[in-house]
């Protein structure tokens, strides 16, 4: 049997504004691109509020109103392969692309459950450094102490559990996510960390194999 979990990576290609002459149209795209992200495409931080600009109490039309209609796309949220309801991706297809999952299943989307991010290059972070790629070990160092997560294989593998009492859970509680496993051939390590199962950072297997944050969540706990 044979297990590969890992990512399709999308890669940008980012203009960048340089100040000799022969640059000139490079830096009228940069800024086109810039101006359509809305006026708060600079703020990169992750806190318990929420993500850059975009904040935990915020409706559908204070989302419409901060970042532009331009800026925002309806999807569907499937889980386990059924329909749950309508959410929202604001700046879909780009690297700061943020998904906005609501408690309502249906308009008006007054209350958002979580944000989530999950774009291999996305710039946000927790001032603490935590970020998209991430290792699960360098995260486990920060909390000191062991997280727990699901194991891998299934519709919820990797998904982030708890930081079981340690620094982080003071720190950071509106804290989730999902973690990816890097592994191209089956071995018995592997199947220990496979499946239905709540698990440690400290088991064994994972000094084998490199486990990323893939997916952050911030998860609205009022």
């Amino acid at each position: 049997m044979r297990f590969f979990l890992s990512f399709f990576i999308v890669v940008f290609i980012s203009c960048q504004q340089q100040k000799t002459t022969s640059s000139g149209a490079d830096s009228a795209a940069f800024d086109q691109s810039s101006s359509n992200l809305g006026t708060h495409e600079n703020s990169d931080q992750i806190t318990c509020w929420g993500i850059g600009s975009i904040e935990l109490g915020d409706d559908l039309p204070a989302l419409e109103e901060k970042l532009g209609k331009d800026n925002l796309v309806q999807d569907s949220l499937m889980l386990e392969g059924m329909f749950e309801g309508l959410i929202t991706k604001a700046w879909r297809g780009t690297s700061r692309e943020i998904t906005i999952v609501w408690k309502e299943k249906k308009a008006p989307f007054n209350t958002i459950d979580y944000l989530e991010i999950s774009q291999p290059n996305a710039p946000y972070a927790f001032a603490n450094g935590i970020k998209i790629g991430t290792t699960l070990k360098e995260i486990e160092k920060m909390n000191g102490k062991s997280l727990k997560l699901y194991g891998f294989g299934w519709d919820y593998g990797g998904t982030f559990v708890s930081f079981d009492k340690g620094k982080l859970a003071g720190e950071i509680p509106c804290f989730g996510g999902v973690f990816s496993l890097e592994a191209e051939q089956d071995s018995e390590e592997l199947r220990a960390i496979m499946g239905d199962q709540e698990i440690s950072s400290t088991h064994p297997s994972f000094d084998k194999y490199q486990v990323k944050l893939a997916k952050i969540r911030v998860v609205n706990k009022g």
